[in-house]
Parts: C-alpha cells; sequence; structure tokens
C-alpha cells in the first residue's frame, strides 16, 4: 500500500481490555465506543498470553463488533512474545495492530513488510497505531510517522514515558510530550491519539476534563479504561452543533471570498484565511463521521 493512506476513522474513544478476559471484551463490544483494543501486552501476564491470543483470535471470530473498529494490541516488536503473536493472530478481522513502545522506524518497516507478505487480498490494509512512550520514540517521533503509510496513527502512551523521565503525570509536565506527538502526527496527516485518564478512572468528570485538554492540544481521541469514561470522552471529541454550524459559516464565507478574488473573510468578527479554513473543513469531517457512527 505504499504511497496511498487509508480513509479516515473516528477514533474518539478506543477502549483497551486484556486480552484473557473474555468477558470484558464481549461487553466492550456493546458499549458505544470507536474501537476495541484487545490487549496482548502489559495487561495480560506473560503466563497468560497464550490463553489471552486464543481468546482474542476466539472473539474476532464470533462476536459482532458492530462498526467498532477491531485493535489487537501486540508485543514490542523484535521481543519473543512479539513472534508468538504473530504467528497467533488471523489478519482477517483486525483492523489494526496497536504496537507499543516504537523507538524506530525500522521497527514499523519490518512489521509493515510482514503484513504485505501475509495479509493476503484486502479491500483495506491491516494499519498501524504506532506506540510513542519512551523519551527516543518521542525523540524520533516524525520518522516513526514516516516510517509506512500503514500508520493511521500515533498514541502517546504516558505512564511509560513518566516512568522513564521521572516527571509527574499532570496537565504541565505531559504538555511538551503531547504536542510533540500531536506536532508528528499532524506533519504526517494521521490521528494523534492521547492516553487514558488513569488518576481517577472511576470519574466521568476526570476523564471529561483530561479529554478537553487532549482536544485543545489537537489529539483526535483518547484511550479509556472505564465504561464512565466512554460517554464524557465521545462528547469532548465530538463537535458540537454549534461548531458545525460555525465551520459552515466560515467555508462558505471563505469560497465567497475568494470567488470575488480576496484571500480572507470575516466570521462572526473571527479572520478567516486558509488556515482558519482548513480547522473548519476538518470540523465538518469529524462530525460526519461522528454522524455515520450513530446510525
Amino acid at each position: 500500500m505504499d504511497g496511498t493512506k487509508s480513509p479516515p476513522r473516528l477514533r474518539r474513544s478506543l477502549l483497551i481490555v486484556p486480552g484473557n478476559r473474555v468477558e470484558r471484551i464481549a461487553k466492550a463490544a456493546t458499549l458505544p465506543v470507536d474501537a476495541v483494543v484487545m490487549d496482548l501486552e502489559d495487561g495480560v501476564a506473560p503466563a497468560e498470553k497464550p490463553a489471552a491470543r486464543a481468546a482474542v483470535g476466539e472473539a474476532l471470530r464470533t462476536l459482532a463488533f458492530a462498526g467498532r473498529e477491531r485493535i489487537v494490541r501486540i508485543n514490542a516488536v523484535g521481543s519473543e512474545p512479539y513472534h508468538d503473536d504473530l504467528a497467533a493472530l488471523d489478519l482477517s478481522p483486525i483492523d489494526a495492530l496497536f504496537v507499543p513502545k516504537v523507538e524506530s522506524p525500522d521497527q514499523l518497516r519490518g512489521l509493515a513488510a510482514w503484513l504485505e507478505a501475509k495479509e493476503g487480498e484486502r479491500l483495506r490494509p491491516v494499519e498501524i497505531i504506532a506506540t510513542i512512550e519512551t523519551p527516543r520514540g518521542l525523540l524520533r517521533a516524525l520518522d516513526i510517522a514516516d516510517a509506512t503509510t500503514r500508520t493511521t496513527a500515533l498514541f502517546f502512551g504516558s505512564g511509560d514515558y513518566t516512568a522513564a523521565t521521572g516527571s509527574a503525570v499532570t496537565e504541565r509536565s505531559l504538555a511538551v510530550p503531547r504536542a510533540l506527538v500531536v506536532a508528528a502526527a499532524a506533519a504526517a496527516g494521521i490521528d494523534a491519539i492521547d492516553a487514558a485518564e488513569f488518576n481517577d478512572v472511576r470519574s466521568a468528570d476526570a476523564a471529561r476534563a483530561d479529554a478537553h485538554i487532549a482536544r485543545e492540544l489537537g489529539f483526535a481521541g483518547k484511550v479509556v479504561f472505564h465504561p464512565n469514561q466512554i460517554a464524557p470522552v465521545n462528547e469532548v471529541f465530538t463537535p458540537t452543533e454549534a461548531e458545525v454550524s460555525k465551520a459552515r459559516r466560515i467555508i462558505a464565507a471563505y469560497e465567497a471570498a475568494r470567488a470575488e478574488g480576496r484571500g480572507t473573510a470575516v466570521v462572526d468578527g473571527v479572520f478567516v484565511a486558509v488556515d482558519i479554513m482548513a480547522m473548519a473543513v476538518r470540523t465538518i469531517a469529524r462530525a460526519e463521521l461522528a454522524a455515520l457512527r450513530r446510525s
């Protein structure tokens, strides 16, 4: 799939569940999330990984995900569990692989080559969500994002990042790494996905507040850990009717200005040029994806 990009997906909320917890995967497939991430990595003890691979395979074959993106988080590229993951996975029902601890573009190029050889004829190739969760990975985020056209999102893993740097898990301490992940994703034309709010996982208010911070920085969505986080995260990352209406006015005014030979316009007191126009187009696109998800 070199030289091409997969069509955009709606990734406001990605619920991650341990791969060995069959009942939790089944429950996740009924919740109003955009994606279910079945975990074979940190959420599964080493002794449980074989059982998790079998359970994830069974879930992918038998559960009706009803339009939710089906994602499997594999183990770190090059590790022994990684090779076991690839040997066990049936790619046909998988939409994307969530790849942890990416520090080099070569890691993704190798995985992409393996996918190319194994997936056969598919209308939409298996995508890659690359995790940036180490200092080395952060400093190479753009190279990682550009490594393969299969990569359609970068995920910022704040837990491992703060463990490596010794920084606190606060808005201030995470502002720079979050912004760098967003910048790398934007430069590559892909999504940026933020880590879950894990200081108070049962609190909808905490999830909402953290989601607002992430959206202001430019993230497209967040991983969620608990069902209470789903509704507030979806709400924050779905454009409101007022935002959509304003975006439509911006687009109409800008197009009218261009037709008159001008490059700018003013809408509701906002100076509109090509950069604001691009933001308005993105708002409309995300609103349309969200509307399709509800239908």
